[in-house]
């Protein structure tokens, strides 16, 4: 149930960066922008897309309550009594609306504003929402705009441009867009981690599944700025290299893959309750053997960590250097996936729990 609705999650994600994408594209000026066609087929699978994978965590509730009284019963009783299920009925309601504004070729205006209005509910009924209310709802809500601004216009300049037209125009506004998205990314990402992650806590919590995605996240998102480096300011020729966006569009993919799965683990608000009911991660066991209550979480250097957090650092400088020699992007997309792993695995060995 947990891969369904990680999976589920991802292509919600990717649903709503499309949705987004055409709306934030719809306000751009023609001579500013990529030419790419519009597709209201396209926009409509989207919003089916919301209504639909939003729909994962109400039927995972509903398995786990049934209890021989019958699926419709218990569906019913979810979406009536419990908040999961009421925020469901809200997407529901939004995205018909959403859907026949597209339908009948409503205004981008209205489109914006009925997509806004379902982003504000993916926010109000968040987990972290549940911990604060509204800390967590602005604070969800703004990571989940700000990710699906920057990969929404990404998603459709690096896949559906038909041609690299207007290439300079579009970069002059694109560039500081992505920048502002990327700072409210890291603020509001870094309040939500607040809530269930102890700065104190942050290398014990890398014991527990949750822990283990957080820090892969993390990782992940170093070479997805070395790609946006290379995409933003490193192109001096101001030409348009759509491979280079796929490379930047696949590493995001890969953190939406990672918090998709990190949201289905038990968030570390104890370390060692959360150690008891829920074992340590896979991979921790693998590379540190055995751990035991109580959990701690200290540097200790090893050889092998340092060459390999050394492997994954190189592989970093070589993901920037394989775009000035121009070799082949999806080297570059290697190099960086391989930092991600050498350095995890070089911070694994170089941590005592």
């Amino acid at each position: 149930m947990i891969f369904f609705t990680s999976i589920s999650d991802v292509l919600l994600y990717l649903a709503f960066s499309y949705m987004i994408g055409c709306i934030v594209l719809g306000f751009v000026p023609a001579n500013r922008k990529p030419r790419f066609q519009d597709s209201r087929k396209l926009q409509l699978i989207s919003v089916a897309g919301i209504a639909l994978f939003s729909l994962a965590p109400v039927i995972e509730l509903v398995v786990f309550l049934n209890n021989g009284q019958g699926v419709f019963s218990t569906f019913f009783r979810v979406l009536m009594d419990f908040r999961i299920g009421n925020g469901w009925v809200l997407t529901l309601l939004f995205c018909i609306l959403l859907g026949l504004t597209v339908f009948y070729s409503g205004s981008v205006h209205m489109r914006a504003y009925y997509t806004g209005i379902l982003v504000l509910i993916v926010g109000f009924f968040s987990h972290v929402s549940t911990l604060n209310l509204w800390a967590g709802f602005f604070s969800h809500s703004i990571h989940f705009l700000s990710m699906s601004l920057w990969i929404g216009v990404l998603l459709h300049i690096a896949w559906l441009a038909h041609d690299g037209s207007n290439w300079k125009s579009f970069t002059a506004w694109f560039t500081p867009f992505a920048i502002a998205c990327l700072a409210a990314l890291f603020i509001s990402g870094i309040i939500i981690m607040l809530f269930f992650v102890n700065p104190a806590d942050y290398a014990k919590s890398w014991v527990l599944p949750y822990g283990q995605m957080l820090l892969l996240k993390h990782l992940t998102i170093v070479p997805i700025l070395a790609a946006a480096l290379i995409n933003g300011f490193l192109n001096k020729k101001g030409v348009y290299e759509r491979v280079w966006l796929k490379v930047e569009f696949l590493l995001i993919l890969l953190v939406f893959a990672l918090t998709a799965f990190m949201s289905k683990q038990a968030p570390p608000h104890d370390i060692n309750d959360t150690f008891r009911s829920e074992g340590m991660a896979p991979f921790v066991e693998l590379l540190k053997g055995p751990q035991y209550i109580p959990i701690d979480g200290a540097l200790a250097f090893s050889l092998n960590g340092a060459l390999l957090i050394a492997i994954g650092l190189m592989c970093l400088g070589l993901m920037v250097l394989g775009y000035k020699k121009q070799l082949p992007p999806w080297l570059s997309l290697l190099f960086g996936l391989v930092f991600v792993g050498a350095v995890y695995a070089g911070l694994m060995l170089n941590t005592v729990f």
